[in-house]
């Protein structure tokens, strides 16, 4: 169980004063949660302090399911507020209230979380200005229990552990090899292409035209079958020369390409309760982030799906064991029991509940252009509240986010921002008013419908906004130091 909330009043470097006044849940001792849709014992955890007077700790609630979106051009402060984010789910200690454990996998574009298993206080001395922040909020000098991965091919200094992922060729749908080559599957003869080749493969078999052997359909191909089919099979020869050669050249070279081997993704590797997982992805040209990306996802929302079926299931058989007991009827009771045993030892075989935290989201849910991840990525925020799964995206361009995306988020961060568009669309995301009045220190009032602007493009470093639908306006907060080394250079 988290310890005792240690007392951590001081006044903030820099304060703010909004009107009206702030209404909003109330938190784990006096504090400010948002985001919480059920009532009960606090799910929460510590993400910073209002910046304005008392100064109350802010708690983002985690026993409901949340799109959560952290805005911010660079160098605002966003990262560092993922890893903070990140750290929280996977605390034992007060920074974290509740004992529900679940999986956190962070997707990290430019291996800002590098550094992330190194504790702050067993790195640096007492007198780092880092380490006296700290300790100023009283946060415990504590290492989550967490895990590096990356890409099989790609390398990390040999102080940093590490483990090695890889993906199968058969990991890849019709979809995914499309978002790889760029190709559109409806408008564009390559995709077409690579749509019947990959049917053919590994779901209708085809007819070898050099022998007229029937080959059979093969769900767990390898590179080399894709290669043979589009050569030899007599149907593809109807379209252009042209085309299959450019796939068939694309197809040798992924052959080349080290992620690729016989192991693929286990989703049970990288999803684990209580654990932090960060998977290293700047070594991956982009287009190949964004199938691993994309994989990820649809495995994660197939296993918790099995698993968030069985789940209700064991409720189910226990409610009926408790009432059948009270009815007297205790065989009826065991047998309900067995069937919930059973219920929770499939629920097992799935996946837990879990936060996906992606840095750089732009890169995946474009506004334009092809990329595999983009469609499932779409899929999770639409349905993955509904099998418990949570997602964190960074951005430092708002605007370039596919607009279906931009209008599902349930909580937003907004650090500093300074372009126009990215302005209008943050401002388009928010689920609740901007303060009439804000008075940023002792010199800048900011006063009317041109708040919000003023506001984003004045915060101080480390300092964001957030917008939750479960308070009367949007609020500044100051994001609480991290406990462990921040690898993104500056706050």
């Amino acid at each position: 169980m988290p310890g005792t909330i240690p007392d951590s009043t001081f006044r903030l470097e820099h304060s703010f004063a909004a009107k009206p006044d702030l209404v909003a849940d109330q938190g784990p001792d006096n504090g400010i949660l948002v985001g919480a849709h059920a009532r009960g014992e606090y799910e929460a955890l510590y993400v910073g302090k209002q910046a304005e007077a008392p100064f109350k700790n802010v708690w983002i609630d985690c026993r409901g399911a949340h799109a959560l979106y952290v805005m911010g051009k660079r160098r605002s402060g966003k990262s560092y507020t993922l890893g903070a984010l990140a750290e929280g789910l996977g605390a034992s200690g007060w920074i974290r209230q509740g004992d529900k454990r679940q999986g956190v996998l962070i997707l990290d574009t430019m291996n800002v979380y590098l550094t992330m298993p190194f504790g702050l206080e067993a790195t640096y001395s007492a007198q780092d200005a880092a380490v006296k922040e700290m300790r100023k909020w009283k946060l415990p000098a504590e290492q989550p229990s967490m895990s590096l991965f990356r890409p099989r091919g790609t390398e990390l200094p040999p102080a940093i552990p590490s483990t090695e992922v890889s993906l199968r060729a058969s990991d890849l749908g019709a979809d995914e090899w499309c978002g790889l080559f760029e190709a559109d599957p409806f408008a564009d003869p390559l995709g077409h292409l690579i749509t019947e080749l990959y049917a053919k493969v590994a779901e209708d078999g085809y007819t070898d035209s050099r022998t007229g052997t029937p080959v059979p359909a093969n769900p767990t191909f390898v590179l080399a079958d894709l290669v043979t089919a589009l050569l030899y099979d007599g149907d593809l020869q109807r379209y252009h020369r042209d085309t299959r050669e450019s796939l068939r050249r694309r197809l040798e070279s992924i052959r080349r390409l080290p992620v690729f081997s016989d192991a693929g993704l286990d989703m049970r590797q990288l999803v684990r309760p209580g654990h932090i997982s960060v998977l290293l992805l700047r070594e991956l040209d982009h287009q190949l982030r964004g199938v691993m990306v994309a994989l990820i996802v649809k495995r994660l929302m197939q296993l918790r799906g099995r698993s968030e079926q069985h789940e209700r299931i064991h409720e189910i058989h226990n409610a009926r064991a408790r009432k059948l007991a009270d009815d007297g009827d205790t065989d009826g009771a065991d047998r309900e029991m067995r069937a919930a045993a059973e219920a929770s030892n499939l629920a097992q075989e799935g996946l837990p509940r879990c936060w996906l935290i992606i840095d750089e989201a732009h890169n995946y849910i474009p506004a334009q252009g092809i990329i595999a991840s983009r469609r499932p990525l779409k899929r999770y925020v639409d349905e993955g509240r509904n099998l418990g799964l949570s997602i964190v995206v960074a951005t430092q361009q708002p605007s370039g986010l596919d607009p279906s995306i931009q209008r599902n988020a349930d909580l937003l961060v907004v650090h500093s921002l300074s372009h126009k568009d990215d302005i209008v669309a943050a401002e388009g995301m928010i689920n609740t008013a901007a303060p009439t009045e804000v008075t940023m220190g002792s010199r800048q009032r900011f006063e009317g419908s041109r708040s919000f602007e003023a506001l984003v493009r004045n915060l101080p470093l480390g300092y964001a906004l957030v917008s939750s639908d479960r308070s009367n306006r949007l609020f500044p907060i100051r994001v609480r130091p991290r406990v462990t080394v921040h690898g993104g250079g500056e706050y």
